[in-house]
């Protein structure tokens, strides 16, 4: 359905979270045929192979395996240590499924404060800022477990971004490489501490 659609959301939001399915079906926020909302809590994760985001005539989105397709750049993370190279994203046989979606939104308006009005809220409105999208998933290798958290965040006025956290149950001195499109575009000193979580923001190029 991403390889389809045109990128635009079908009702005046910005952008729309999609959930496409093995079977070649797909569920989207917004029914792209009849506008009908439909629930985050009704996509069947289960069957999912690929999830993210459309809007404004682009695509943004994960695979099954975890690599991220944003925009055109296809971004994959790996842990690279003196020893190993552990790749976060492009497992097939690990779960990406544990979803994440939801919008940051600023509330404005002239609040009602006056003794006379009480249980009235004055005149309020809500703007959404920014849209997120990602998942948690926890990754094993041999004896070593990484819980990563990779969130996509799509706001206005501002570029795409990623927020990345990563846990690991054993001490490891590495770092966290960031791929575009198959190259190294960027490397962080990533030391970890057994259950101590580390977090960076990576703004996506």
């Amino acid at each position: 359905m991403f390889a389809q659609c045109n990128g635009y959301s079908p009702v005046s939001q910005d952008f729309i979270w999609l959930g496409e399915y093995t079977d070649g079906t797909h569920l989207s926020e917004y029914d792209f045929v009849t506008q009908a909302e439909n629930s985050f809590y009704a996509i069947q994760r289960e069957k999912l192979i690929r999830f993210g985001m459309v809007g404004h005539g682009q695509t943004f989105f994960f695979e099954s395996d975890g690599i991220f397709k944003l925009a055109g750049r296809m971004v994959e993370l790996v842990y690279s240590t003196p020893d190993k190279d552990y790749h976060l994203t492009g497992n097939v046989f690990q779960s990406y499924r544990d979803i994440i979606a939801y919008k940051d939104a600023e509330a404005s308006g002239l609040p009602n404060y006056s003794p006379a009005a009480a249980g009235e809220i004055g005149v309020m409105s809500s703007t959404i800022t920014q849209f997120n999208f990602g998942y948690k998933a926890a990754l094993v290798f041999d004896h070593v477990e990484f819980h990563v958290k990779a969130i996509c965040k799509i706001p206005f006025n501002a570029p795409v971004h990623m927020a990345l956290r990563l846990v690991s149950n054993t001490e490891l001195n590495g770092k966290l490489q960031v791929k575009v499109n198959g190259l190294v575009t960027q490397e962080f000193s990533a030391p970890l501490k057994p259950d101590i979580g580390g977090e960076l923001n990576w703004l996506v190029q």
